[in-house]
C-alpha cells in the first residue's frame, strides 16, 4: 500500500484529529491570506500615490557670481537690478523635455511694468510710482501653469494662454470689470525704458484660493492684478535681458526617480550648467508616503510573525501527534517500510488537509482582508488628502532694488509665487480583495510551513532505531 493510500485513510478514519488540524489550517492560512492580501494593495496604493502625487524640479538662472553670464546693472541714484545673459530658454527646455521620465513643463519670467489699468488696491500701501505697476507673468501657456494647474487660479471665461505664447493676455475677471474691459480688448503694457507691449485679452480667471503669502500684500503682488501672457511678449517687455525664462518646473512621472533623472541630465553637456541651479521638491509625495511606508513595514513584520507562529504551533502539535503514533511507525518499520516512506505518509495526510483549508481561506480572508485593509488605506488617504505643500518663497530671484528701504524693494519671486498648494487628484481608495496571485503565495507559504513542521514532529522518532521504537512500543 502507497503512502498516498495510507494518508488518506488514515485522515479519513481520525477524524477528529482531522478536523482540528483542518481549524487550525483554516486559520493559520487566513491570516496569512490576509496578511498577503493588504500587503499587496498597500503596494499598489503606493504607486498610484507616486503616479498621482508626481514629483518635480525647477531649473533657474543662477543669480550669483558664480555664474559667468551673471550680470548687475546700477544707475547713478544707485537703483541696481540683476539679470543673467543665459536664461532658462525653450532650447534648453526643449533638450531636458529629450530626458526619459519627464511629463510636462511650466515655464515663468516676470516684470513688474506699469499699465493702463486701474489696479485692485492692496493692503499694504506703495509709494505713487508703483501704484499703477503690476507683475506681468510671461508663461509657457495658462493651461499648464502652476497657478492653475493647482487650482489657486480658474479659467472661468475665454481660453487659456496658448503654449506658443503670443500677444495675449489672461487677467482676472476682478481687474477686467474694475476697467470695464472684456474678451477681446486691449491693454498695454509699458517698459521701464518708455516702449509699450500691447495685448488682445483672450481669457478671464477668478481666484479660487488664496495663499496666505497673497493676502496682506501691496497692488502689484495682488493676484487679482497678475497678468498672464507669452513668452512672446516677454521679448518687448523685459529690459536687459534675453528672451527666456526666469522659472521653468517639469513634472515628472514618478517622484522616486527624481533623483535619478536629475542625475541623467546633470550628464547633458550640451546644457551649460554653470548658469543654472536646479531643485527638486517631492516633499508632497514624501510626506503622503511616509504613512503608507510604515503601513506597510508593518504588515510585512504582521506577516512574517503570523509565518513564525504558524510554523511553531504546527510544529508542537505535529510532534504531540507523532509521539502518540510510536506504535504505528513501530509496526511500519516492521513490515518493511522505510522512514522516507513514513515520513511521506504524514506530510501527505497534513498537505490533504490543507489543500482543502487554504482553497475555503480564500472566503474568510477575502472578508477580513476586506475589512481591515479598507479602513487602513482609507485612514492614510484620509491623511495623504489633508497634506499640503507649504510656501518655499523665493528661489533663483531676479531683483529690481531702489536703494535698501523696504518700501521700495521690488523682488520678482521665482515665477510660482511661491508655489501654490497644489491640488493634485489622489486615487480612489483602494478595495482590498484576494487575489490569484495571493492565493499562490499562500499554497507556498503553507507547503513550506507544513514540510517544516513535519520535519521537525518526525525527526524525533525518525531518528530512534528500530529496537529503540520496539522498546518504547513495550
Amino acid at each position: 500500500m502507497g503512502f498516498l493510500k495510507r494518508a488518506f485513510l488514515y485522515v479519513t478514519k481520525k477524524r477528529g484529529k482531522s478536523i482540528l488540524l483542518f481549524i487550525i489550517l483554516l486559520v493559520m492560512a487566513t491570516f496569512v491570506l490576509t496578511g498577503l492580501s493588504i500587503e499587496k494593495a498597500a503596494q499598489i496604493a503606493q504607486v498610484n500615490l507616486r503616479y498621482a502625487l508626481g514629483g518635480e524640479f525647477e531649473i533657474v538662472p543662477d543669480y550669483s557670481e558664480s555664474n559667468p553670464y551673471y550680470k548687475r546693472l546700477t544707475d547713478d541714484e544707485g537703483n541696481f537690478s540683476i539679470y543673467t545673459e543665459r536664461p532658462v530658454t525653450q532650447e534648453i527646455i526643449d533638450k531636458v523635455m529629450e530626458t526619459d521620465g519627464i511629463k510636462s513643463y511650466d515655464g515663468m519670467a516676470q516684470s513688474l511694468v506699469s499699465t493702463n489699468l486701474e489696479v485692485i488696491p492692496g493692503t499694504v500701501p506703495v509709494k505713487d510710482k508703483y501704484r499703477d505697476m503690476v507683475y506681468s507673468r510671461f508663461v509657457t501657456g495658462t493651461e499648464n501653469n502652476s497657478f492653475f494647474r493647482s487650482g489657486t487660479l480658474k479659467l472661468i471665461e475665454g481660453s487659456h494662454v496658448p503654449e506658443g505664447g503670443g500677444q495675449v493676455a489672461v487677467i482676472s475677471k476682478d481687474l477686467a470689470e474694475k476697467n470695464g474691459l472684456g474678451i477681446g480688448d486691449s491693454l498695454s503694457l509699458t517698459r521701464e525704458d518708455g516702449g509699450k507691449t500691447e495685448l488682445k485679452i483672450i481669457g478671464l480667471f477668478e481666484v479660487v484660493k488664496q495663499a496666505q503669502a497673497y493676502i496682506n500684500v501691496n497692488s502689484f503682488d495682488k493676484l487679482e492684478n497678475q497678468i498672464f501672457t507669452g513668452i512672446q511678449a516677454c521679448q518687448d517687455g523685459l529690459p536687459h535681458s534675453l528672451p527666456g525664462f526666469q522659472s521653468v518646473i517639469f513634472e515628472v512621472n514618478d517622484p522616486a526617480q527624481l533623483d535619478d533623472i536629475i542625475s541623467q541630465l546633470k550628464e547633458n553637456d550640451a546644457i551649460d550648467w554653470r548658469a543654472y541651479k536646479v531643485e527638486t521638491d517631492n516633499k508632497t509625495y514624501l510626506a503622503a508616503a511616509a504613512p503608507l511606508e510604515k503601513s506597510q513595514t508593518l504588515i510585512t513584520s504582521f506577516l512574517l510573525l503570523i509565518v513564525l507562529v504558524s510554523a511553531v504551533v504546527l510544529s508542537l502539535i505535529l510532534t504531540m501527534w507523532s509521539k502518540s503514533r510510536i506504535h504505528e511507525t513501530g509496526v511500519l518499520l516492521s513490515i518493511g517500510f522505510g522512514k522516507a516512506s513514513i515520513i511521506g505518509q504524514y506530510l501527505a495526510e497534513v498537505l490533504l488537509i490543507a489543500a482543502i483549508a487554504f482553497g475555503l481561506s480564500f472566503f474568510s480572508g477575502s472578508l477580513i482582508a476586506g475589512r481591515i485593509g479598507n479602513s487602513l488605506l482609507q485612514l492614510q488617504y484620509t491623511r495623504e488628502q489633508s497634506i499640503q505643500e507649504p510656501d518655499e518663497g523665493e528661489n533663483g530671484v531676479q531683483v529690481s532694488r531702489k536703494g535698501d528701504m523696504d518700501p521700495d524693494v521690488v523682488i520678482s519671486d521665482n515665477g510660482n509665487g511661491g508655489k501654490p498648494i497644489p491640488n493634485k487628484d489622489f486615487p480612489e481608495p483602494l478595495s482590498v480583495s484576494v487575489g490569484l496571485d495571493s492565493m499562490v503565495k499562500l499554497y507556498l507559504i503553507g507547503f513550506a510551513i507544513i514540510v517544516f513542521s513535519v520535519g521537525v514532529s518526525s525527526a524525533a522518532v525518525m531518528r530512534l532505531k528500530p529496537g529503540e521504537i520496539l522498546a518504547k512500543m513495550s
